[in-house]
């Protein structure tokens, strides 16, 4: 949340980054991840995000990685009830 491009997205002061990550702690679903989980991703740093989705259950994964859109990941994430979308989507599913 710090990085520049990210800072410069949102405007967030320290305090509201702060408050944030707080509220992330309260939030969030711990998962414990396999260091031998196999998925086809071409980057092999893709897969904790990949797996977090999926040991997480989630039923969508917003992300602007290009190796996400690849039809063996589309494909692999549907047979796992995960939906791949990027950010417009899910901005506008939300509003």
């Amino acid at each position: 949340m710090r990085y520049p491009k990210l800072q410069r997205m949102y405007g967030l002061s320290d305090a509201e980054l702060y408050e944030y990550i707080q509220h992330l702690r309260i939030t969030s679903e711990l998962v414990h991840l396999d260091p031998l989980y196999l998925a086809p991703m071409r980057d092999p740093s893709d897969l904790i995000i990949l797996q977090t989705a999926e040991r997480g259950s989630a039923s969508t994964l917003c992300t602007s990685d290009r190796d996400f859109s690849s039809p063996e990941v589309i494909a692999y994430c549907a047979s796992r009830g995960i939906e791949i979308v990027d950010e417009q989507t899910l901005a506008s599913r939300l509003l």
